[in-house]
């Protein structure tokens, strides 16, 4: 079971760096005050979420 759940972390962390990238090509780098680099992953994926929908 360990190396499963190291698996979903490796992965969970590849997500979370890639929405990072889109987060700065679209020009952001912060969120309410905080660093994108210092959200955690389903934050950033809502934040990432919400842009798209707002740029579509």
């Amino acid at each position: 079971m360990g190396i499963l759940y190291k698996k979903v972390q490796l992965t969970k962390e590849l997500k979370r760096q890639m929405m990072i990238r889109q987060l700065l090509d679209r020009g952001i780098t912060e969120h309410q005050g905080q660093s994108i680099y210092d959200l955690d992953y389903y934050t950033l994926r809502h934040l990432l979420a919400t842009q798209k929908a707002v740029q579509s």
